[in-house]
């Protein structure tokens, strides 16, 4: 059979790599003979809908896949309708808006199949069922259908223990030079999973595809599909993606020691907690190649931070960002303003902590309380007639960075004019306190932030920057915090 697996558009945004999802769910179709092919529509959020349509079209599949979140599901919506009027053949969805929504996105009549949850296997039960005319859809668990109109449950099914059982995903599949991910030093980077699942439960966060489960797959598969990438595509970056890679310490220092003990040369970055943690850890994870990790840190506000259940405090956070920079690796913090109890003072400490600690990048997006979360949950039971019938399309974090920024669903204490303009401001002042922090580091902490404030202005700075390219100011140049290419190293 021919399938087709669909990425949606993220609205403005392009999409940064391949969705590895769709890559697995090929795989598993492709192990069986099938022949596939992934439309990636978030490479293209300018093409008018009805070319997306026709790529599908004229494909010609048996069968239509797609997968959603929440902020992608208007599109999936219209596009959906189209290839069901073209094509007239079973259309299928999974995802997060598919397992947090399963009645209501079920009863869209241009969507005859549901998977709750994890994918692969009940994929695979169900295009081997379809192949042989078996209609039995009830013997599928997690599957969920539409018998005479009325939406039959499916349940939801166990998640994949032995993910090593796995094939590694279908990365042929993808026109890979079009993703825009990028190492520092220029390079291309790709992603890979080394486990799925996370036991914490934060607010913001979505648990419902593997729950609160956790589930890795071994040393030597990883370093396996490391190599294959390697020689079969020439890349030698990578970004795990996994929710958290430093949940299992005891798992994480057997990845770390193999990784030095094969002595690969590659360079990666991953996904961590403050709290999960510590300096001999970040050494090692240096030696193993790791050159930057992205913390959530969320708020700077003892209050707010305790109510989205992170369970981390502000003192972990400044270690842990100090130990990373000691031990050489970039670090990028995660912010959210707008969460509940967020006023003005609260959105303003946490402006002003994230401008206090070393990191090489921040990102400041505003709560957006999505189905399926607790934060959700605290916003239905503050105005009860809440339902999800709005385009979350329209959330700031998957649109384009440089768009007006505009506050949706906003559960904070402040109005979306004060929420937006604060969001300006986060991304000002943190620029503006790392720039300060190279005059520190070269002319101590008294004169350094005189210094900088005369280099503010527009004259002086241009004629800063001829100097320093000239190599007047050698040692200067050195102290600055490592960047770019040499950061990666």
């Amino acid at each position: 059979m021919k399938i087709s697996l669909i990425g949606p558009k993220w609205n403005e945004m392009i999409n940064s790599y391949p969705p590895l999802g769709l890559g697995y769910l090929a795989a598993i179709a492709e192990q069986d003979g099938h022949e596939v092919r992934i439309h990636d529509f978030g490479l293209v959020p300018d093409q008018p809908l009805a070319e997306d349509a026709q790529e599908v079209i004229d494909f010609k599949p048996d069968i239509v896949a797609l997968t959603s979140m929440t902020t992608s599901y208007h599109y999936v919506e219209q596009l959906a309708a189209r290839l069901k009027a073209a094509l007239s053949v079973p259309v299928i969805i999974g995802g997060p808006h598919a397992t947090s929504l399963p009645d209501g996105t079920l009863a869209n009549p241009n969507i005859d199949f549901l998977i709750f949850g994890e994918g692969e296997y009940i994929f695979r039960d169900f295009l081997r069922a379809y192949t042989a005319g078996d209609t039995h859809w009830e013997q599928i668990q997690g599957l969920w259908y539409k018998e005479n109109g009325k939406i039959i449950p499916g349940g939801s099914r166990k998640p994949i223990e032995d993910l090593d059982a796995l094939p590694w995903p279908s990365r042929h599949l993808f026109d890979l030079g079009k993703y825009p991910l990028y190492a520092p030093n220029g390079e291309p980077m790709l992603t890979i999973l080394s486990s799925r699942g996370c036991p914490y439960n934060c607010s913001f966060c979505f648990k419902g595809i593997v729950g609160r489960s956790y589930h890795q797959r071994s040393p030597e598969n990883i370093v396996a599909e490391l190599r294959h990438v390697a020689e079969t595509y020439g890349i030698r970056n990578f970004y795990f993606i996994d929710d958290l890679f430093t949940i299992d310490l005891k798992r994480l220092e057997k990845i770390l020691d193999y990784f030095i003990d094969q002595n690969l040369d590659f360079r990666w970055r991953c996904l961590a907690r403050v709290d999960r943690v510590s300096q001999p850890l970040l050494k090692k994870m240096y030696r193993a190649g790791c050159r930057q990790i992205h913390y959530g840190i969320e708020s700077g506000n003892d209050d707010v931070l305790r109510r989205t259940a992170k369970h981390i405090d502000l003192q972990q956070v400044r270690d842990a960002i100090r130990w990373t920079e000691e031990a050489g690796i970039r670090s990028k913090g995660y912010f959210i303003l707008g969460l509940p109890g967020d006023d003005e003072a609260t959105m303003q400490e946490t402006i002003e902590f994230a401008a206090s600690l070393e990191l090489t990048e921040a990102m400041f997006s505003i709560a957006t309380p999505f189905p399926g979360t607790a934060l959700w949950n605290e916003l239905v039971a503050r105005n009860p007639g809440t339902v999800y019938d709005a385009d979350f399309t329209k959330t700031y974090y998957y649109n384009n960075y440089t768009a007006e920024i505009a506050p949706f669903m906003n559960v904070s204490e402040v109005g979306d004019a004060q929420l937006s303009g604060m969001a300006l401001q986060a991304r000002e002042r943190f620029q503006q306190a790392r720039e300060e922090r190279k005059f520190v580091k070269y002319f101590g902490p008294q004169w350094g932030r005189r210094v900088y404030q005369v280099a503010r202005i527009k004259p002086v700075n241009a004629a800063a920057k001829i100097a320093l390219d000239a190599g007047l100011f050698p040692r200067f140049r050195q102290v600055q915090p490592r960047e770019g290419a040499s950061s990666w190293a």
